[in-house]
């Protein structure tokens, strides 16, 4: 049962890191469409979720773009946000689960409540870290065929510079 709940907290991990790089890869993708170096800044302190919704309203009017350059980075922003849709529904439903398995019980000063979640299988997890992984690499190749590898080069010392800011 030990090496089981390992592989899963290993499984759990690979989604924590691919969820991360995701957003990363979100707020690249942010500023290389904003363009400007505000873009940075605006984009340290935003959500996967604004960023998806954020950078398909600036493709969508980028005057820069082809219709198949629009199409395929919001095909790849479809992906990101189908991605995000999963990795949330899998930390939501790990909440409701005990490592056992049985629904977890919370508690106000009056009542106990049991809450269960869906299990998910080590493969299922392991399919929404390929998953987001997946719309990552999707986003930035199609943003980068875009607007071009400067673009994201600049994108990248952009953030690295307001985090650096931010944090000194």
């Amino acid at each position: 049962m030990v090496g089981e709940r390992d592989d899963r907290y290993e499984a759990l991990g690979q989604v924590v890191e691919a969820a991360a790089v995701l957003e990363i890869a979100l707020r690249m993708a942010y500023v290389a469409l904003a363009g400007g170096g505000l873009a940075a800044i605006v984009a340290g302190g935003q959500e996967a979720h604004w960023l998806i919704d954020t950078c398909e309203i600036l493709a969508r009017r980028h005057s820069e773009l082809s219709d198949d350059e629009r199409d395929a980075i919001r095909l790849a922003l479809r992906a990101c946000r189908e991605a995000s849709h999963d990795r949330n529904r899998l930390v939501h439903d790990a909440w409701g689960m005990a490592v056992d398995g049985s629904a977890v019980t919370v508690a106000s000063r009056t009542r106990t409540y049991e809450i269960a979640g869906r299990p998910w299988a080590i493969a299922d997890i392991r399919q929404v870290a390929a998953g987001i992984a997946a719309a990552q690499q999707d986003l930035l190749s199609s943003v980068e065929g875009a607007l071009g590898p400067a673009a994201l080069q600049t994108a990248q010392r952009q953030l690295a510079a307001d985090a650096q800011g931010r944090h000194p």
